[in-house]
């Protein structure tokens, strides 16, 4: 009888052995996978972390040198910025609602405004006028003095073209 209950005991232990090694496979397998998809992880977020960083500084670098070409265009060329400015003012009061308080409180002096404005403009419309008059220039004589002009410009232009023409044709041979 003992051979009987230590034949079962070393196959009980055998088939422990079999189980706790295919748990261990099993373990091991889930172990990895789990490192795997760690280093995985981390290496993607590395990444996006890189490139998170890169597009960053392109987008400071952009900026700066935006700005450095705004700062340097309005050096060159300061009347220009004023006129934007005050164009972009004037878009965006126009774009803008007015509220019934501005109205009112404005309303009387863009009356005002207007009017000078048109007494203004049908001022410089009657001197003008007159000068024209006092030299004499009739809206005929203007064509005509702008017709001639367009005739000598584009004759200068074409002599001006074939002189280019010539130098060049002579230059080659």
């Amino acid at each position: 009888m003992s051979d009987i209950r230590d034949s079962n005991t070393s196959t009980a232990a055998n088939d422990g052995n079999e189980g706790g090694g295919r748990l261990a496979g099993v373990r091991q397998s889930a172990a990895d996978a789990y490192q795997n998809t760690r280093e995985r992880t981390s290496a993607a977020y590395e990444s996006a972390r890189e490139r998170a960083g890169s597009a960053l500084d392109s987008v400071r670098q952009t900026a700066r040198s935006a700005g450095e070409r705004t700062g340097s265009g309005i050096e060159a060329n300061p009347m220009a910025a004023v006129v934007g400015g005050l164009a972009l003012g004037i878009v965006a009061g126009a774009i803008l609602p007015r509220s019934k308080r501005e109205q009112a409180l404005l309303a009387p002096a863009g009356r005002k405004i207007h009017d000078t404005a048109r007494q203004a403009v049908s001022a410089a419309k009657d001197a003008g006028r007159e000068q024209i008059g006092e030299l004499g220039l009739t809206r005929d004589s203007v064509q005509r003095r702008l017709g001639e002009f367009t005739d000598r410009a584009v004759g200068a232009v074409k002599t001006s073209a074939g002189a280019a023409a010539e130098t060049v044709t002579s230059s080659n041979h």
